[in-house]
């Protein structure tokens, strides 16, 4: 026999193809195809259904042999055939009836009755055929096929795509390949991905051609049923057969909230090119209007970046009918292997934009939008680095001076195997975006030799550090004008490395004590304006940082001894079970460099005991805690707590609680606690939820819970939040904040699954909330 059943595999996978990208497009469902096909490509899977209990497959499926059961030895261009009983006639016609099978490396084909016609080599199969490579399968009447003119007719088919699960039917195929080129026309074809007679949703269309040496087939008079119901019909439109992404609509949102009304957002996806799409989502607020949102994105070996605008022409809630506009540009560059830049800027028409509104990449806790652009040069031993700063404020607060621009060099040099020689320099000119006669211009050398020895046991550093810093200073404070600080630094830093066999169990456990000496010398820095300086956030491993505050503006003298120590507990597989790390600094003499006020300076003779405790108590129960301890008023600062269990990514439960005395520059007291979680209360049934409250005022801060239902081929969700509205659109700096209102909402989402993307999981309501989700800690392996 010499007819080959290769064309008829490449056929069927093209046919398979064609049918996915009907399916996809007739929804017009715009994601990235080629991610979803990297997912879905075949591995060595049987013939017969898959596992998941979602994909019941057509139960022919199991007379199909497994792959391991096809003999792999044999030849791809060998064919072997098996009959009960097999005729030639005149040495030209062969005649097979009763289990014919024809086998071709992985290919297999069984039917009741084949003819083959040698000399015009054309085949039929009657009486009720199956065909499977390993990756489809494929089940109808009749099969014709003439390999002379590369032409196959199949009558009355149903395939199975095997990794997948999709499925559908076809009337008729017809496959032409004139002129080099394979053309599939499928009439009446079906596809879907959900079981039963009656699945959940079905794409039908009258004829679907596609030709496999191009990237988009087309479809006519299509239809979408969900239930057997048609809601979308589509005359004419494209759809890709390679893994090439597709212009079309994303899964649509609707939701419910108290200020502004019924949501309903539909995205539109728009593949414009390999390397930049755009995304436009209308959306529709019953108390206020439609907004037009539009996201640009594009990518190039040296340049990528995402242009973002939202738009509210008039916004119906007020009294104005004002415009509300949002955007955003961020582009990074790779110039060259050293050079690169990178521009973050957004803006938004009002402080209450983001409350009222939200965006995709602030949070409603925000204070301000931070703008920067900056060029970076990165050699062996320099690094340099000009960078912009901006800040649109979004409530009540000081507004930060801008940085027009700050100029950073940093230079390292080896003068030994043990000593390092570091140059830092800075210039910085810095505006009042209120007032614009309050302007500084900042230029900074900090030259430093360190001293570093290092032993498996043991290792200490020595840094000496000279800071001169010129302040030229225009201010209406006429005692601020030009002004020169320069002191000195030092500090030394050493720790023992220890390690023991823990004899109750495997493993073994750490200790690393550790002690540091700093001194720096007091300066008068009253003449200096604060410009970019804030005072740090303690814990345990800030005890070890030579410095209280960011910036330069302000340099806190210190004469100081640290001590500290951290012990870890490892399993016989080096994993971290438990990490306990306790420390305290000793004040030699007053630190007397404020910030503000006195409570910036310290008096004590100690600082805070500071201790953190990371525990897995299992291996799905983990606990973390850290703490600030007042030795002299016995009293605990700040102190924050959580314990999570997780049985996997989508099945987890933490408590968590905070707590912080004397917030900079108050005596105000902040405690919360809070829960957050999602788990499977089912197999189809999913509930996702937060909740945060202030002890002190005994109020809800943000809550949140949805409930999603998940069948195999579609999910619909309900979710509701209430939290803190943070308006502060008619606030002035400095002014008492208003009683705390509430918003309210719903959400309501419905997703098809088998149609591009999954959507959103649940574990993204976890960090919709204004502190969102984070696991307790991280131990080290």
């Amino acid at each position: 026999m010499t007819f080959s059943f290769r064309p008829f595999a490449s056929t069927c996978r093209t046919i398979l193809r064609a049918l996915i990208g009907a399916g996809w497009a007739s929804l017009l469902v715009g994601v990235s195809y080629a991610q979803e096909a990297a997912e879905l490509s075949p591995t060595t899977s049987p013939v017969g259904p898959p596992a998941d209990q979602c994909r019941v497959l057509p139960s022919w499926l199991l007379e199909l042999p497994a792959r391991g059961e096809l003999d792999g030895n044999a030849s791809e261009l060998e064919i072997r055939s098996f009959a009960d009983r097999t005729q030639i006639d005149r040495n030209r016609f062969a005649t097979m009836e009763g289990n014919v099978q024809l086998i071709q490396g992985d290919q297999f084909l069984r039917t009741d009755r084949a003819q083959l016609d040698q000399l015009t080599g054309k085949l039929s199969a009657t009486g009720g055929l199956v065909y499977s490579d390993g990756y489809i399968a494929v089940r109808a009447t009749e099969f014709h096929a003439d390999s002379f003119e590369q032409a196959v007719q199949i009558v009355d088919s149903e395939y199975v795509l095997i990794p997948t699960g999709a499925i559908g039917r076809a009337g008729k195929i017809d496959i032409q390949a004139a002129s080099g080129s394979r053309e599939v026309t499928l009439h009446q074809g079906t596809f879907t991905t959900c079981p039963g007679d009656r699945p959940a949703w079905q794409i039908r269309a009258s004829e679907i051609t596609v030709n496999e040496n191009e990237s988009w087939g087309t479809a006519h008079h299509a239809q979408f049923r969900i239930f057997d119901v048609p809601i979308l019909y589509i005359p004419r439109f494209s759809f890709p057969v390679t893994d090439e992404r597709k212009s079309g609509f994303l899964y649509p949102t609707i939701r419910s909230s108290s200020r502004n009304g019924l949501e309903v957002e539909i995205p539109y996806y728009l593949n414009l090119a390999p390397n930049y799409d755009m995304t436009l989502s209308p959306r529709l607020m019953s108390e206020r209007g439609i907004m037009g949102v539009v996201e640009a994105r594009y990518l190039t070996p040296s340049h990528e970046g995402s242009t973002y605008v939202e738009y509210l022409d008039s916004d119906t809630s007020t009294s104005g009918n004002n415009s509300r506009s949002l955007w955003r540009v961020e582009h990074a560059t790779e110039i060259s292997s050293r050079w690169s830049s990178y521009l973050d800027i957004a803006q938004v028409s009002d402080v209450a934009y983001i409350n009222d509104f939200g965006a995709p990449f602030a949070n409603r806790a925000d204070p301000n939008l931070y703008r920067r652009a900056q060029f970076d040069y990165r050699g062996n031993q320099t690094r340099a680095q000009i960078q912009i700063e901006d800040f649109q404020m979004l409530g009540p607060y000081r507004a930060p001076y801008r940085t027009l621009p700050r100029v950073s060099v940093q230079h390292e040099e080896g003068i030994s195997n043990n000593l390092t020689a570091h140059l830092h320099s800075e210039f910085s000119h810095f505006r009042n975006p209120i007032n614009n006669s309050d302007y500084a211009t900042r230029m900074h050398v900090e030259p430093s030799l360190r001293y570093r020895v290092v032993r498996p046991a043991w290792d200490w550093t020595a840094d000496l550090h000279y800071l001169v810093t010129h302040y030229e200073q225009s201010s209406e404070n006429p005692a601020q004008g030009s002004t020169t600080r320069a002191l000195p630094q030092f500090r030394w830093h050493g720790q023992v490395n220890l390690e023991r066999q823990n004899t109750k169990r495997e493993g073994f456990q750490t200790l690393t004590p550790q002690i540091q000496y700093l001194y720096v010398p007091f300066r008068d820095q009253n003449r200096i304006g604060i410009y970019d300086t804030i005072l740090m956030q303690d814990n345990y491993h800030s005890l070890f940082r030579p410095r209280r505050f960011t910036g330069l503006d302000r340099i806190a003298d210190a004469h100081q001894v640290t001590i500290g120590a951290s012990t870890s507990f490892f399993d016989a597989h080096a994993e971290e079970l438990m990490r306990f790390s306790l420390g305290q600094i000793i004040y030699l003499d007053e630190s007397r460099t404020q910030l503000f006020d006195e409570t910036s300076r310290i008096t004590a003779s100690n600082s805070e005991v500071a201790a953190e405790l990371d525990f897995r108590l299992s291996s799905r129960w983990f606990a973390s805690s850290a703490i600030q301890y007042d030795t002299d008023l016995s009293l605990v600062r700040k102190s924050r707590a959580a314990i999570e269990y997780r049985k996997d990514d989508g099945n987890l439960i933490q408590l968590n609680h905070r707590r912080v005395r004397g917030l900079v520059g108050t005596s105000e007291e902040v405690e919360q606690a809070g829960f957050l979680g999602t788990w499977a209360l089912a197999d189809d049934w999913r509930v996702a939820s937060h909740w945060y409250h202030d002890l002190r005022s005994n109020r809800a801060m943000d809550a949140a819970i949805g409930v999603q239902y998940d069948r195999c081929c579609w999910s619909v969700r309900v979710s509701a939040y209430r939290r803190v509205d943070r308006n502060f659109e008619f606030l002035q700096p400095g002014e008492p904040l208003p009683p705390a209102e509430f918003d309210t909402g719903v959400s309501l989402q419905f997703i098809l699954t088998g149609l591009g993307s999954s959507g959103p999981g649940m574990l993204d309501m976890l960090q919709q909330s204004i502190f969102g989700y984070r696991r307790p800690f991280y131990l080290n392996n």
